[in-house]
């Protein structure tokens, strides 16, 4: 049964010849739209759109298949240029685009990580300076000499490049982050849609449609156009970035670059009645700059909407919080009260109107010099923390001892902007003299249990019960600089679960839970104490074994591989069984975690590559793939 399963994946060669196909049609349509439907009356084109589709398959497809494009890419552009130019050009041009696209794929994959998606600030950044910027220009300088070659010296060098260079990044910006994104988010893009949502879309799209039939009919600049119509394009770029995010950006971008392209090519040329150059080169910056804003609004406010989420986290943390928390603001005069919880409400009486803006000293109705409150003030002068016992009093005047715990916070130059201070009310303790010192002890082993189980919850993986992956990464560094100082050997073991996404769109998520846990189980019953196990990511594990050389770490490998294929995950009367390739790495005198760790990515990239199920080992001292 599950062999059969096994065959239903395509095979490699079968996939690459569907990624042929989608890039080669993919980039035969670009060139054709770049070539009939943007370009100038002189013959300059405006925007060039098959790059953008190559680099977009590139961030998508696994470096592994790259080379499928290559073909695809020569193929398409041949089939275009060879009505218009000659061999050697066609092939010149397809080898520069080539070029192009493959640089700037690979500097951003390599500064963003194996899984590209326009998701954060950094990464909108890497694609902007990689892509548009620098590759599209360094492609554009060898670009610029085949023209010269096609043209002879019609033409200066640098105008070729111009026109090269502006048109390839306008391609990129406009059409590459809408492929990429309507892929990688397609699921997210599909949740969410209520009425009033399709109602405002639709808002946005007539909206859109209004301006560009104003711009389209009154635009012309010889019926007296302003130069600064397309200006009317952007507002619904802006709105589309602030209420649908990037999605909708890039969407927006894409409809008024194509607007702003038939304005100019088929309504009105020259754009501002001066020579068509000049014209292009506006409508290229206006379109470039329309991008950058839009998806870069779109971006940011994706960038604001997650950390209002981890704020309203935070502050849902601290109100359920048991103990009394006020935050401070020391940036103003006499660092006054900006935040209070609900206990703080409940324990002095004083609402947050009360208290808003106002010194903390006016707990202490007057009783300023106890020494609780001395060591505070030392404390600020210090900008240190502070955990002392002060005497301070509930609104209608009733004392109470708290412990206050003063933390400052610093700001990205190390500057101290906050202060958040806890106040636990021990009053009960105090007027119980003689069995204080009980309660104390039991509160501290309430905290030190309560700190063990955070510990637990920050350093354990909640689906596998092992060491999650920050956990694991601190511990094997500590390890491995101890190691290293003592000259002891140093093994590691990177698991990665064969085929487990069939698992997952077999039997469904929860069965693939289920295995993963097995899997862990399996790995803290076959190692010994002093090793460790972690779950890296998904379906793949680490395992560090200490004091251990390259044949000792490769039996345990041999192990592991032999347990986690004898599991089996009984499921509605079928059993559930994975296999596991196992990359090792035996430590060189690394006292880097992560250099350890790409030397068994190396080697479990090989045990794939081989047929999976099976071991492979990295010895000290091996060039890297």
């Amino acid at each position: 049964m599950d062999e059969q399963r096994g065959t239903s994946k395509p095979p490699e060669w079968l996939v690459g010849l569907g990624i042929m196909a989608l890039v080669g049609l993919g980039y035969f349509a670009g060139a054709w739209l770049g070539v009939t439907q943007t370009v100038s009356p002189d013959g300059k084109a405006i925007i060039w759109p098959p790059n953008a589709v190559v680099l977009a398959a590139l961030l998508l497809l696994p470096v592994r298949r790259w080379a499928w494009v290559v073909p695809a890419v020569m193929a398409a552009e041949l089939a275009a240029d060879l009505p218009t130019f000659p061999l050697w050009a066609a092939l010149s041009f397809g080898m520069v685009n080539l070029f192009e696209v493959f640089l700037a794929a690979s500097l951003i994959r390599w500064f963003t990580g194996p899984r590209f998606d326009f998701d954060s600030l950094a990464r909108g950044g890497y694609f902007l300076l990689f892509g548009p910027l620098l590759a599209a220009g360094v492609a554009a300088l060898f670009g610029a000499g085949i023209y010269r070659g096609l043209l002879g010296e019609e033409g200066g060098y640098l105008a070729h490049w111009q026109m090269w260079w502006f048109g390839d990044a306008l391609g990129l910006l406009v059409l590459t982050p809408l492929l990429v994104i309507l892929i990688r988010q397609h699921r997210e893009l599909l949740r969410g849609w209520t009425g009033g949502r399709v109602l405002e879309a639709g808002a946005l799209l007539v909206l859109l449609a209004a301006m560009a039939t104003v711009l389209l009919t009154t635009g012309r600049a010889e019926d007296g156009g302003h130069p600064l119509a397309l200006v009317l394009l952007l507002p619904p770029v802006l709105w589309a970035a602030a209420r649908f995010g990037v999605a909708g950006a890039a969407l927006l971008v894409a409809l008024v670059a194509a607007t702003a392209v038939v304005w100019m090519v088929h309504v009105s040329w020259p754009m501002y009645g001066v020579d068509p150059e000049g014209a292009i080169l506006a409508m290229q910056e206006f379109l470039a700059v329309t991008a950058i804003t839009g998806i870069g609004v779109g971006l940011f406010m994706r960038e604001i909407e997650s950390q209002r989420m981890r704020l309203r986290l935070f502050e849902r943390a601290m109100k359920a919080i048991n103990d009394a928390v006020i935050i401070t603001d020391a940036r103003r005069r006499d660092n006054p009260i900006i935040w209070v919880n609900d206990t703080f409400e409940k324990l002095f009486g004083y609402s947050r109107e009360e208290v808003m803006g106002r010194n903390c000293r006016f707990l202490q109705h007057g009783n300023n010099e106890q020494p609780g409150v001395q060591e505070v003030r030392e404390a600020l002068r210090r900008e240190e923390p502070v955990q002392t016992l002060v005497r301070n009093y509930r609104r209608d005047g009733e004392p109470l001892w708290i412990q206050l715990s003063l933390a400052p916070v610093c700001d990205a130059h190390n500057r101290v902007t906050h202060y958040v201070g806890v106040q636990r009310d021990l009053t009960e303790f105090k007027r119980s003299e003689e069995d204080l010192e009980q309660r104390v002890a039991e509160r501290t082993a309430a905290l030190q249990e309560a700190n063990q189980r955070l510990e637990r919850i920050a350093s354990t993986d909640p689906l596998t019960g092992i060491a999650n992956r920050w956990y694991f990464l601190e511990v094997a560094e500590r390890e491995l600089l101890r190691r290293a100082r003592n000259s002891s050997p140093v093994s590691l073991l990177m698991l990665d679960l064969d085929h487990f996404k069939q698992v997952n769109d077999t039997w469904g998520h929860p069965v693939g839970d289920r295995v993963l846990h097995a899997v862990a189980d399996t790995l803290r019953d076959s190692l010994r104490p002093l090793d460790l196990s972690g779950r890296f990511g998904g379906e793949e594990f680490l395992v560090l074994l200490p004091g251990t050389h390259a044949e000792e770490a490769r039996e345990i490998a041999e192990r592991l591989r032999r347990a986690v294929a004898a599991m089996a995950i009984e499921h509605e009367g079928e059993s559930v069984r994975v296999t596991v390739s196992i990359g090792v790495a035996i430590s060189d005198g690394e006292r880097d975690i992560d250099g350890l760790i790409c030397k068994a990515d190396n080697a479990l990239y090989r045990a794939k590559s081989e047929g999976r199920d099976r071991v492979v080992i990295d010895h000290p001292g091996a060039a890297p793939e």
